[in-house]
């Protein structure tokens, strides 16, 4: 099977279970494929040093430390993290992107498959 550009777009706040979702599928199917996972929105938030365990939300540290060691890229919107504040993000031990909108929207253009969360 062809490796397919698989963009998952996760603009959701990851005070629920989407994020955690989004990104356990995301390691799967990097698995076999060229993921970029792009958060957006209040998705920023799942970036910075928080403990999703206080509210009940299982970490989603291990699936961004799984997305690395599979070569997934790891992109947050500049943008996005500017207009909430946000100057640091927790150290995964991983790269994370920071990249412009219309850079963003360049890999998206060139996804074969994009699945927005």
């Amino acid at each position: 099977m062809a490796k397919k550009k698989v963009v998952s777009i996760i603009k959701a706040n990851p005070f629920g279970w989407k994020t955690f979702e989004a990104l356990r599928q995301a390691v799967g199917m990097a698995l076999d494929h060229q993921v970029s996972v792009v958060f957006m929105r209040d998705g920023v938030f799942a970036l910075t040093n928080w403990n999703p365990n206080l509210i009940g939300v299982p970490s989603f540290d291990k699936s961004i430390e799984a997305l690395g060691m599979l070569n997934a890229r790891i992109i947050v919107n500049k943008e996005c993290l500017g207009d909430r504040g946000i100057t640091k993000l927790k150290d995964f031990g991983v790269e994370i992107e920071i990249l412009s909108k219309n850079e963003i929207c360049q890999i998206i253009n060139e996804a074969e498959v994009v699945i927005t969360w």
